[in-house]
Formats: structure tokens, C-alpha cells, sequence
């Protein structure tokens, strides 16, 4: 009851395709066995299917309002991470963040 009247301060905004794969990643987790991120993914499933809202854009463009409290997307963030091994990567991001990071101390230090 502590949430009744506060809006969740986390919004993230989805086209359909994002939200059904959204949806589709807690629907798979919340048939896994791992039990407490089964019960994590089921109640996330369920609060995104009852609470997302639903709207359109200017351009026409039909796009979901999903909102979250800090606790319930630290959940997804964790879902998601464990989905990971079910993805292949094509690239090393790690090297490019390198890089960048690189980049912006070499500028820093030029200034």
C-alpha cells in the first residue's frame, strides 16, 4: 500500500515490438527455476500487462508509458542481465568504451 498514491519515478517509454520483447524476457524468466528471480519476473510481467499505459505520438506512432519504482527496476536490470547468455554479441563494447574513455581524458587534459 506504500506505492497507492505515488507515481513510480522511473519512466521508460516502448514502441510495441520493445514492449511485447520486453514482456517476452519476464514471461521466459517467470517459467525458469531459479525461484527468486521467477517470482521477480512474474510480478514485473504482471504490474507492466496491468499498469503500462498505453499512447500516440504526433507522428502516429503507437508507444507503451511502463513507469517503475528504483527497486522494481533494479529487478528488470537484473532479469535482463541474466538473460544475456541467450544473445550473441557481435562486438567488443568494452574496447570502444575504452577508447572513448581514452578519447575524453586526452581532451580533458588538453583544455
Amino acid at each position: 500500500m506504500a506505492h497507492a498514491k505515488r507515481k513510480p519515478p522511473i519512466k521508460m517509454k516502448a514502441d510495441i515490438r520493445g514492449y511485447n520483447f520486453l514482456v517476452e524476457i519476464l514471461s521466459i524468466h517467470a517459467e525458469r527455476d531459479n525461484e527468486k528471480l521467477s517470482n521477480k519476473a512474474s510480478k514485473l510481467k504482471d504490474k507492466i500487462l496491468r499498469y503500462s499505459v498505453p499512447f500516440e505520438t504526433e507522428d502516429k506512432d503507437t508507444l507503451i508509458d511502463i513507469r517503475f519504482y528504483n527497486n522494481e527496476a533494479e529487478d528488470l536490470i537484473e532479469i535482463l542481465f541474466n538473460s544475456i547468455d541467450e544473445f550473441e554479441v557481435n562486438a567488443n563494447y568494452f574496447e570502444v568504451l575504452l577508447k572513448v574513455r581514452e578519447s575524453i581524458q586526452k581532451e580533458n587534459r588538453e583544455e
